[in-house]
């Protein structure tokens, strides 16, 4: 299911839905329509502040690869494989930007009541993000970093902060990946 700014940035006000509501406003959201399947979700974001405010203490979490890791034998053709990123509990609820040069099957694995409000994917190729569950995977644009402090990554750090109103906290990078690990703060 697609969804334009407008539509996004209420959707995640819908998802932090605030107890002071009437009961026909908490009504109305929990009659909204389901997401759809949870393999990947994606939205194209653009326009100031699309993502705003998710939350005033989201932690906004970045990882980077070149291309994934190839596995392949003398007889084959070079196959990439996916790159698996496995978000740890964290105090406070989660943004996580994956950024990319190549092509990448992101594979995520979320812990017990992580609480995941999007995922930020941005890069050259035609990602694919499976394991998000109830998050919603927007795509910010071809924006890869590679190295922190980089005009690359001023790039990314500032799309991320026009569509989410917070910087990137923490960023990993590496050329060739296939396993990342971040929360758990």
């Amino acid at each position: 299911m697609n969804f334009g700014p407008l539509e996004f940035a209420a959707r995640l006000r819908r998802k932090g839905a605030s107890p002071r509501e009437s009961a026909a406003v908490r009504a109305a959201r929990d009659a909204s329509p389901a997401v759809g399947p949870a393999r990947m979700r994606l939205s194209a974001v653009n326009g100031v502040g699309s993502v705003t405010r998710v939350a005033r203490s989201t932690l906004v979490e970045a990882v980077s690869v070149y291309e994934a890791v190839s596995m392949s034998a003398l007889s084959m053709p070079p196959q990439s494989g996916p790159v698996r990123v496995i978000v740890r509990q964290s105090t406070r609820p989660m943004v996580l930007v994956l950024s990319s040069h190549q092509t990448v099957d992101w594979q995520l694995e979320l812990a017990t009541d992580v609480a995941l409000h999007a995922v930020l994917l941005s890069g050259y190729g035609e990602s694919t993000v499976g394991g998000a569950g109830r998050a919603l995977v927007t795509s910010i644009g071809g924006f890869y970093a590679f190295k922190r402090g980089s005009g690359e990554f001023r790039h990314l750090e500032d799309e991320v902060l026009r569509c989410t109103g917070r910087s990137i906290e923490n960023f990993q990078s590496v050329y060739s990946g296939n396993l990342f690990e971040i929360g758990a703060e």
